[in-house]
């Protein structure tokens, strides 16, 4: 697996080429941004590794990174969740899920306290499509930075395949250490449950 560093390269890359194609192509500026925008958001927000509860995207959330437990947990790293399109859309709906529900927590806690707080999404049709598209734009930039990395997986492991054994072997205890130092979950987790 290329890492951290090496999906964050190719990932630049993918940026500067969809930047020069893009406007090759007479896309608007502000369409060019919104997909690179998506591109960095999968890169370092959203990243296809959020679940390994110990990766570089997971422990960029903070303190928050623990919203993503449920998920570290329920999905296996380059499991289904992993491919482009689907996880990409699974892991958006995830953070869009648990934003909803923060919002009416809050919106709860208001009313007991006698606030009164009108969230007003109602607005012209117009604006509401146009906003959309710019969101779609910012999703296709998710989807092609998913996809660069799965496919960066997948040619890392053919890779490692036409290596030879005695080098392979050398890179399995170095791997083995780096994910039992990098990729185990916090020690107030049973063992059992660790991967």
């Amino acid at each position: 697996m290329p890492g951290f560093v090496g999906h964050t390269v190719a990932n630049t890359a993918l940026i500067v080429g969809t930047t020069v194609v893009m406007r090759a192509q007479s896309w608007s500026w502000q369409d060019v941004i919104a997909v690179n925008a998506g591109i960095v958001i999968a890169t370092f927000v959203l990243s296809p590794d959020m679940d390994l509860f110990t990766s570089k995207s997971m422990k960029g959330w903070g303190w928050l990174r623990y919203f993503w437990l449920p998920y570290a947990k329920l999905a296996r790293h380059r499991d289904r969740l992993h491919f482009p399109i689907v996880g990409t859309m699974v892991r958006w709906l995830y953070v869009m899920a648990i934003l909803a529900l923060l919002v009416i927590l809050f919106r709860l806690w208001f009313r007991h306290i006698g606030l009164s707080v009108d969230l007003d999404f109602a607005g012209d049709t117009e604006d509401i499509i146009y906003n959309a598209l710019y969101l779609a734009d910012v999703f296709l930039g998710a989807v092609l930075a998913d996809t660069l990395h799965y496919v960066l997986d997948i040619f890392s492991t053919k890779l490692k395949r036409v290596i030879p054994r005695r080098y392979r072997d050398r890179y399995d205890r170095y791997a083995r250490a780096h994910e039992e130092r990098e990729h185990r979950l916090p020690r107030w987790i049973s063992t059992e449950e660790q991967r």
